[in-house]
């Protein structure tokens, strides 16, 4: 027996030999595997990271950028409010024009339109024009139509017509005061 116990102990000595090689070679493969999974959950790890920070950054810009848009826009009708209400200041302040400002404002109307004949209707609500005061313009005689507005001196002479008023002349350029002060106002300029 003794032969056979020696094929015996040989058979297991070869099989412990081709067991440890085994497991010397799955605990390397086990280790090949361990460094590769750990080296792509790096890599996955750090790709998350950039793509967060990306994200990040793009919401934080977006945000950024809707808060200065809603200021912008704030801003933009504040300033635009302002224009409306220097326009209807101004309003309020050539309403309320006394005879002496009512003559200068004819006699330059008069100038600048080249009024030199015609007649004229005074608004039927008109507190401080009077014939007197229209009669400053050389040239105008009274109408004998009744008046069809309130405020103002209209004088009509060949096909034209034209309503003088403080207000009814601020309305003819309010297109453009309103761009002169806009610019002002969206420029900073003084």
């Amino acid at each position: 027996m003794t032969e056979m116990d020696n094929v015996s102990r040989k058979v297991i000595e070869d099989a412990e030999v081709i067991r440890g090689k085994n497991i010397k070679e799955a605990e390397e493969k086990a280790s090949q595997i361990l460094a590769e999974a750990g080296k792509k959950a790096k890599e996955m790890a750090d790709r998350g990271k950039i793509e967060a920070r990306q994200h990040y950054k793009k919401t934080y810009d977006m945000e950024v950028f809707k808060v200065k848009a809603a200021l912008d826009q704030k801003l933009l009708l504040t300033k635009l409010g302002l224009v409306e209400e220097i326009i209807g200041s101004a309003k309020k302040r050539l309403s309320k024009l006394d005879r002496s400002g009512w003559e200068k404002f004819l006699k330059k109307m008069a100038e600048e339109l080249g009024i030199s004949s015609g007649t004229y209707i005074i608004g039927k609500d008109e507190k401080i024009v009077d014939d007197s005061l229209a009669g400053t313009i050389k040239g105008i005689k009274p109408d004998s139509r009744a008046a069809d507005f309130e405020k103002g001196l209209k004088i009509s002479g060949g096909r034209a017509e034209i309503l003088l008023s403080p207000g009814n002349y601020l309305d003819m350029d309010v297109e453009d005061l309103k761009m002169e002060i806009a610019s002002y106002l969206f420029s900073g300029e003084k």
